[in-house]
């Protein structure tokens, strides 16, 4: 089967639609031939190639032209989808309220079978009326799409509200490699490379963009009066010198650590050298760093928003706090609790094994093959 995806934001981006896009489309090339299509948005400034082959995927990146609140526009991306579409047997869609998907569904309707993934888009109250308004005028074009794709059950309602049939829904949670966790570390080694003097000191780790909207700043808050560690992992999204003043102030500056991206493989260890996992966003449409965690033996504290209250069961694989007193109170008893983390790793990791990338490339690929099958029906 010949597979096109779209997406807004060049995939080696380090957000979870991107993530999501990146593993199925690496497991469909193995027997498929699989393009990618985007768009350089978020990364204007950085240089970056018009085409390229990786892991047998042809990857094709349009300049983006306006940012337009994160929206985006490419006119050469508009120009590449009409050059290129008829190439394909079937095209898949990733992110709400973003240009590329916006216009592609509107070209792909009645011409190619496409199925649609919000992956999570939809969001908070942050710009709400324009969302509201968003919704109201392109909510259509969603419909005509032959599937969509939800990340949970939460999401599907909202597709449902918008006037997709639920009988072209379905929910596919997104995934992980769980054959990456099975790393074997020097715990010692590598809480001294990363803790220094404080590695005995129990440790409380985030994985994402350093972003007000994730809520590190009340994680930082909540540790003022703990004597713990905090490691922060991701790039700046132009948050990180208001958490290092934040941090300052409160006097936990050398309790918190800022790592900045890493590899893959580093933050396998960061994982396992941790001790529970902290995501206090305000608002996360799956949270798959969560999942990871998880698979990394972690209890996850995480807010009461989103997606998140799916995910983390209270007592079971970690707790949902739903203010920062209750933050601080669930983080002072996982610390202080081993036997207690002992059996929320347990849990967790039972629990991330239903979160496979191979098994949910394989539910995606299904829904292809019945696009393409009811397209050519009509």
């Amino acid at each position: 089967m010949k597979i096109l995806h779209i997406s807004s934001v060049k995939v080696d981006y380090p957000g979870g639609t991107e993530k999501v896009i990146w593993e199925i489309a690496r497991r469909q090339a193995r027997s498929n031939e699989v393009t990618i299509l985007q768009t350089n948005l978020y990364q204007e400034k950085e240089p970056f190639k018009r085409e390229e082959i990786r892991e047998k995927i042809r990857i094709v990146t349009c300049k983006n032209d306006y940012f337009l609140g994160g929206f985006g526009y490419s006119s050469e991306f508009k120009g590449k989808l009409k050059e290129i579409y008829k190439d394909f047997d079937v095209v898949h869609i990733h992110g709400h309220g973003r240009f590329t998907s916006n216009f592609a569904m509107g070209f792909l309707d009645g011409k190619k079978p496409f199925v649609y993934s919000a992956q999570g888009f939809f969001h908070n109250k942050k710009n709400n009326f324009f969302k509201k308004m968003y919704d109201f005028l392109f909510r259509r074009r969603l419909r005509k799409a032959s599937f969509c794709t939800a990340l949970t059950e939460l999401e599907r309602v909202k597709l449902v509200s918008l006037g997709v049939d639920e009988r072209k829904t379905e929910v596919i949670p997104g995934g992980i490699n769980l054959k990456r966790f099975n790393v074997k570390i020097n715990r010692d080694k590598l809480r001294s490379k990363y803790l220094g003097k404080r590695k005995n000191k129990k440790t409380l780790l985030y994985v994402g963009r350093i972003h007000e909207s994730k809520g590190i700043q009340h994680v930082i808050d909540a540790i003022e009066g703990l004597d713990v560690n905090f490691l922060i992992v991701g790039r700046d999204a132009g948050f990180e010198d208001s958490l290092k003043k934040r941090a300052k102030e409160r006097k936990v500056g050398g309790k918190v650590k800022f790592l900045g991206g890493v590899t893959d493989e580093e933050l396998f260890k960061l994982y396992k050298i941790s001790d529970l996992f902290v995501l206090y966003s305000d608002w996360e449409g799956f949270g798959l760093v969560v999942i990871e965690a998880m698979a990394g033996g972690l209890p996850v504290i995480g807010s009461d928003k989103g997606a998140l209250p799916l995910l983390i069961k209270n007592d079971f694989n970690g707790y949902i706090a739903h203010n920062e007193e209750e933050l601080m109170d669930k983080i002072k008893i996982l610390t202080g609790d081993e036997k207690l983390r002992s059996r929320l790793s347990r849990n967790s990791l039972a629990f991330a094994k239903d979160f496979d990338w191979d098994n949910i490339s394989v539910e995606h690929f299904k829904l292809y093959k019945t696009a393409l099958r009811d397209f050519h029906e009509k």
